[in-house]
């Protein structure tokens, strides 16, 4: 069981990878900025053009409205399952506050970030195996009902 865990877990980060590396480039395609603002180094040089917000497009700002609502979800069930107790709180709550205001290029590199962290810290996968042990023991209970009826 172990190792059908452990090479669920490096196929999942395999494709993680692969798919952050996607993100990356096409932020690099459509908006070259993007990729520079998520390098911490960059934005703390102080340069105006790297700290300055620019528009999203609608598509963007659904994108970032769609994946603060991730990040949401998910710190909720982080915070309720006890996963990763020391941060889970303080992430729910900064993605809560910043709910329902208007985008901006900022927002974008956060919730890139964000999305990266889950994945770094195997939330996301901890969480999802979570739901299907809760599924696998609904089911159970179901079929014993199921069993005792007949």
């Amino acid at each position: 069981m172990l190792a059908v865990l452990n090479s669920a877990l490096f196929v999942s980060n395999y494709y993680s990878k692969v798919e952050d590396a996607v993100l990356i480039a096409l932020a690099q395609h459509h908006r070259p900025n993007v990729a520079e603002l998520s390098d911490p180094d960059i934005k703390s040089s102080g340069d105006e053009k790297f700290t300055e917000a620019f528009d999203l497009s609608k598509e963007e700002e659904e994108d970032v409205l769609f994946k603060q609502a991730w990040l949401m979800y998910f710190w909720r069930r982080a915070k309720i399952h006890n996963v990763e107790e020391d941060i889970a709180e303080e992430r729910l709550q900064m993605w809560v506050d910043r709910h329902g205001q208007q985008p901006t290029s900022h927002d974008a590199v956060d919730v890139e970030q964000g999305i990266h962290e889950l994945r770094k810290l195997g939330i996301e996968q901890l969480l999802w195996e979570f739901s299907r042990q809760e599924v696998n023991v609904a089911e159970g209970e179901l079929s014993d009902a199921e069993d005792d009826l007949t």
